[in-house]
């Protein structure tokens, strides 16, 4: 069989071709293209060019198809067919519609930052399916094609980034308010009594920027595993300990009050940030840059609140600016 594309100069004017036929117009082929009506004339000389046929013959009632007109309109309707129900199928199969989104996120993100502020976002964009793919532990690379995913990375010039990465020791105010309302600024100081809730994933000398490496040692507190960190952000909120909070999960917990610096001045910044990225591909779609863009904003608010609070004023100001400064510069 010989290819089409050695036969026809533009595969548009075969949908061109089709258009017109099943209206019997020009006109009204032109305002299903959105275009104008002497770019619909063209697309149809180029193929009538093509063939080297005639297949209308205009008049005052319309585009009536000639004889090889109607031969080539038998084909094109029914190949079109053919591939509109194949379309339909393969997006059955995967419950893909062209307004779903899929975001892959952190099940302590989506918990305890995006889940109070859902209802806002469905009403920002009514149009989107929202589809989510949750992570428990900690991510190191994004699997599958979804189109929007944070990963921790360091600082690249066309990231869109959500936050620094930013992490700070957190507690519950009854938690504080159980153990005299002011932990001592020296962790040597820290008595027996004290629980903390640590991620598997990590090994314990992540606490060693908060803690000193000679905390542990000592044996004086109590340490609870957890393999997923929303369970982890659920227990301090609940005042069972004191967990690692990263800025990006608890920035809306921090600014609420149900979460609260266990000490004011151990907040570590190291250097990377949560990036949001697609790995579908070609460019990022726009329903999702948009969603991206309207998710930056909101972090960027949250950040800055907590910074008006007086908890990290400097980092926090930094972030929020960050935050807005790397979103517009990857994004529009």
């Amino acid at each position: 069989m010989t290819e089409l594309a050695r036969l026809i100069t533009s595969p548009k004017s075969l949908l061109v071709f089709e258009t017109v036929a099943r209206h019997g117009s020009f006109t009204r082929a032109a305002k299903d293209f959105n275009i104008s009506q002497p770019s619909i004339s063209r697309n149809i000389a180029l193929l009538e060019q093509d063939i080297g046929q005639p297949l209308f013959v205009r008049g005052a009632s319309g585009a009536r198809l000639t004889d090889a007109g109607r031969v080539l309109y038998a084909a094109t309707s029914e190949g079109l067919g053919r591939i509109s129900e194949a379309v339909e199928t393969l997006r059955a199969q995967t419950g893909a519609t062209g307004n779903e989104v899929v975001l892959s996120l952190s099940n302590a993100f989506v918990t305890n930052w995006l889940g109070a502020r859902l209802a806002a976002m469905s009403e920002q964009f009514p149009q989107a399916v929202l589809r989510f793919d949750l992570v428990a532990g900690t991510r190191k690379s994004v699997a599958g094609e979804v189109d929007l995913a944070t990963l921790i990375t360091e600082a690249g010039p066309d990231d869109i980034v959500l936050a620094p990465e930013v992490i700070v020791p957190v507690c519950s105010p009854e938690y504080l308010a159980s153990h005299g309302g002011m932990l001592p600024e020296d962790p040597a100081r820290l008595r027996a009594g004290h629980t903390f809730l640590h991620l598997s994933d990590h090994p314990r000398t992540i606490w060693d920027p908060v803690l000193g490496k000679n905390a542990m040692a000592r044996g004086e507190a109590v340490w609870h595993g957890f393999s997923d960190y929303a369970a982890i952000i659920q227990a301090a909120t609940d005042g069972t300990g004191i967990a690692l909070g990263w800025l990006n999960v608890v920035a809306g917990s921090l600014r609420s009050g149900r979460l609260v610096p266990a000490w004011q001045g151990r907040w570590i910044e190291t250097g990377r940030v949560i990036r949001l990225q697609s790995t579908r591909p070609g460019p990022m779609r726009p329903m999702a840059r948009e969603i991206a863009r309207w998710l930056c904003d909101r972090m960027a608010e949250d950040l800055d609140a907590v910074a008006s609070l007086g908890a990290g004023p400097e980092i926090l100001r930094q972030s929020a600016a960050d935050c807005v400064i790397q979103d517009r510069y990857s994004v529009e």
